[in-house]
């Protein structure tokens, strides 16, 4: 599949399936599949703009804290990161993704108390469930290392996740094998996660990352969000909304100036195999109450 860079940031992303559905709540806070946003929401605050910037030496010389300026020839220009952890710049995209997150009248992410010392790929699997138990699904259990290890080599080769090598696959109720994939470029992992799951629908002919939604009524609309979540009616089955022994494998990467992510999510066809890092001890722990 073809992907599409986002001019203003220099990230990309991709999409492997979706589901267009109508934009009614469920039973539970937020929107779960088949049911998705009615349209892209773009970012507020806008963390794919620098905002004013000021040449005048400030601590945060642009409106946009994940922005620097640098000399290029004679003029002075703001400049993207390859990737950013600083608490500056995941803040203000926190903001973006709670705004986005108050619109299915959820409450706003928090999260662990651990973040900072996190890796991006445990960073990207904090992100998937604290996405799933804000809309009443459980969580994932954990990160898998041969699913990682799949993860990391679409990471490195710029593409979705497949099956991976070593992990016995179970069926779901529908007797499909249990996976789902996504792959993004982006600047922080939480970037990867608003436009997984807020911007992943049509935004026209403009401005629409994910290619395989090539219009309103596509059927690539919004499969990002469904295989993070576990339901895609369309391309990939996923792994089931309400899975309770599915795990996981992330993936991360700096290729062409900014981070390639990778989420890899398997049902096993018995009992969860061992995990490295799991919900239950390395990140509820650290969960604010």
């Amino acid at each position: 599949m073809r992907i599409r860079p986002l001019t203003s940031s220099g990230a990309v992303a991709l999409i492997v399936g979706g589901l267009v559905g109508v934009a009614t709540p469920s039973a539970a806070a937020g929107l779960l599949p088949p049911s998705n946003p009615r349209s892209n929401l773009a970012p507020h605050p806008n963390y794919l703009s620098s905002g004013v910037c000021s040449v005048t030496g400030a601590a945060a010389p642009c409106a946009n804290p994940c922005v620097t300026l640098g000399n290029s020839g004679n003029a002075v220009r703001a400049k993207f990161p390859a990737f950013s952890n600083a608490p500056g710049c995941t803040q203000f995209v926190l903001r973006a993704i709670n705004v986005a997150r108050s619109l299915e009248h959820l409450a706003a992410m928090v999260l662990p108390t651990n973040w900072y010392t996190l890796t991006p790929p445990e960073q990207l699997f904090v992100l998937a469930d604290l996405e799933r138990t804000a809309r009443g699904l459980p969580p994932y259990l954990g990160l898998n290392r041969a699913l990682t290890d799949e993860a990391q080599w679409a990471a490195r080769h710029r593409v979705d996740p497949n099956f991976a090598p070593g992990f016995a696959v179970g069926l779901d109720r529908h007797h499909v094998r249990g996976m789902g994939g996504t792959w993004a470029m982006s600047f922080t992992t939480l970037e990867a996660d608003y436009t997984w799951m807020y911007q992943d629908g049509w935004g026209g002919s403009s401005y629409t990352p994910n290619l395989a939604c090539s219009s309103a009524s596509s059927p690539g609309c919004w499969g990002h969000r469904d295989q993070l979540l576990g339901s895609d009616g369309s391309y990939n089955a996923g792994v089931g909304l309400r899975c309770t022994k599915c795990e996981m494998g992330t993936g991360f990467v700096i290729a062409k100036g900014t981070g390639s992510l990778t989420d890899l999510v398997e049902l096993p066809a018995g009992s969860p195999p061992p995990m490295y890092f799991t919900w239950a001890s390395d990140v509820v722990p650290y969960l604010q109450h």
